[in-house]
C-alpha cells in the first residue's frame, strides 16, 4: 500500500485554486471585449495549432 506525503505533495484542489486565483487577478478589471481577447490567446496556447474549431 503507497502512502503520500501530504505536506510535500500539492493536492488537486490547491492546484486548481491556484490557478482560477491568478486567472481573476490578471482578468479583474478587464471588459468585455478585452475578456474575450484574453481567453481567445490563452486557447490559442493550449490547443494544438492543428485544431481549427473556431472556424466551423
Amino acid at each position: 500500500m503507497r502512502t503520500k506525503n501530504k505536506q510535500t505533495e500539492k493536492s488537486t484542489i490547491e492546484t486548481l485554486r491556484e490557478i482560477r486565483e491568478k486567472v481573476s487577478s490578471e482578468t479583474q478589471n478587464m471588459t468585455f471585449e478585452q475578456l474575450q481577447k484574453y481567453i481567445q490567446e490563452k486557447l490559442k496556447e493550449t490547443i494544438h495549432p492543428t485544431i481549427n474549431w473556431q472556424e466551423q
